[in-house]
């Protein structure tokens, strides 16, 4: 959303808030060669196998082996679920009937991102120009929820209060343990990697939304930024959506924990909120809380759900695992009221709870391929949409998309991108 397009403050930034706990997910997803396993610059032509199809809620991202698939806006995650893998399964479909398959994971195991092709949108080739030879280190995949909010300050006011959470979603959420090859010791090495520009990370500490529009107002004339969209923080607000935005987490393993973390998100965002409306006075951000969600980010991505943190001042350090436990256990009874209970269940980190990370490094120690790596993040994700909900699957193309880089800067000139299906912005 730009600046100046509404009226309430100098900045102009209008909330458009939502009377609901709405509920919103995007998935960026790997595009994968299916005889390398690498990724490949197939985005455009699933894009354009999508639009043909009349296939809704796939985008384009930053990368051509990116897509991202967006789900409607939602009431429950019940009724997410059901919109969510039917456009998954339509979109892998599409992506089968050219050559391609698709994957979920923060990172591909082996790729070598300096090879990736920038998607030919204005603004990925303007963040190109900018960011160099690191913006092709980027090949990273994300999950991101919304939920709606009742107004500015309660967006504002949501993240102040659960930017503590922010290591312990990231700790669940885990999928990114290799680097082109190599095993990081970090659980998310996507968020190592993903340093788009200075706004991005834990956000600034603020305690209303004037102070928000007042602080999006001196960025942009000193042209740091040019809308919300050049804040990369973990939790942002969304004004056109009326949303809090959770930016977090990597692309888990797992659509059963994707569906969790929504639940999770869904309720950590609704007792946020009644708890600040039982609040007297105006909500006070506390700075230690954001200085040490910052650590405990660091520790997160290394370590996941064994870190030991601190969230709080004076208190002593516990493990992430251990205070996961203590805030599924506590948002229980509202996630039952809510209907969501079910799903927040599936990601308790118990003894049996497995990470995309753990997975990742089980599937290597198993079979010493990354290949086979690659082959089951590609196809754990699919063998649950098949149990959920079944649907024919296309033959494979047979055009071969091995080492289809000719075909991406093809794809990416000028003349083919004023054709192609519109990016995301």
């Amino acid at each position: 959303m730009a600046f100046g397009t509404g009226s309430d403050s100098r900045a102009g930034i209008s909330f458009n808030a939502c009377s609901e706990p709405t509920l919103g997910a995007e998935i960026e997803l790997q595009v994968i060669d299916p005889e390398t396993m690498d990724l490949a610059p197939g985005a455009l032509r699933i894009l354009r196998a999508c639009e043909e199809q009349g296939v809704d809620g796939a985008t384009g991202e930053f990368l051509l082996s990116m897509l991202e698939v967006k789900s409607d806006v939602c009431t429950s995650v019940a009724e997410l679920q059901k919109n969510l893998f039917s456009r998954l399964t339509q979109v892998r479909n599409a992506a089968l009937s050219v050559g391609y398959d698709l994957a979920l994971g923060g990172t591909h195991p082996f790729a070598r991102p300096s090879m990736a092709a920038v998607s030919p949108g204005e603004r990925y080739q303007r963040i190109e120009r900018m960011q160099g030879w690191l913006a092709y280190q980027e090949a990273v995949f994300g999950l991101h929820i919304h939920v709606g909010v009742p107004s500015g300050d309660a967006a504002i006011g949501v993240t102040s209060e659960l930017v503590e959470y922010l290591p312990h979603l990231l700790s669940l959420s885990a999928n990114s343990p290799y680097w082109q090859g190599v095993d990081t010791s970090h659980v998310s090495s996507r968020m190592r990697m993903f340093r788009p520009s200075a706004n991005s990370g834990i956000p600034v500490c603020l305690s209303s939304w004037q102070e928000f529009e007042e602080y999006c107002e001196v960025m942009r004339e000193t042209g740091a930024v040019e809308s919300t969209k050049d804040m990369y923080w973990d939790i942002r607000p969304q004004p056109e959506y009326g949303t809090v935005e959770f930016r977090i987490f990597d692309v888990p393993a797992s659509l059963t924990h994707v569906l969790g973390l929504c639940a999770l998100t869904k309720c950590l965002v609704v007792n946020a909120v009644r708890c600040l409306e039982q609040t007297r006075g105006p909500h006070k951000a506390d700075p230690f809380v954001y200085w040490q969600a910052n650590e405990n980010r660091w520790l997160a991505t290394r370590f996941g759900l064994n870190a030991d943190c601190v969230r709080r001042r004076g208190e002593s350090r516990n493990s992430i695992r251990n205070d996961c436990r203590r805030l599924i256990d506590s948002l229980t009874p509202l996630a039952e009221k809510l209907g969501e209970a079910g799903y927040l269940r599936s990601i308790y980190p118990d003894v049996n709870f497995e990470t995309g990370a753990e997975r990742q490094r089980r599937v290597f120690r198993q079979s010493g391929s990354w290949r086979a790596v690659v082959d089951d993040m590609r196809r754990h994700w699919v063998a649950e949409l098949a149990r959920t909900n079944p649907e024919p699957r296309p033959k494979p193309s047979i055009h071969s998309v091995h080492n289809d880089y000719a075909v991406a800067v093809a794809i990416a000139s000028p003349t083919m991108a004023e054709s192609s299906p519109k990016l995301a912005s």
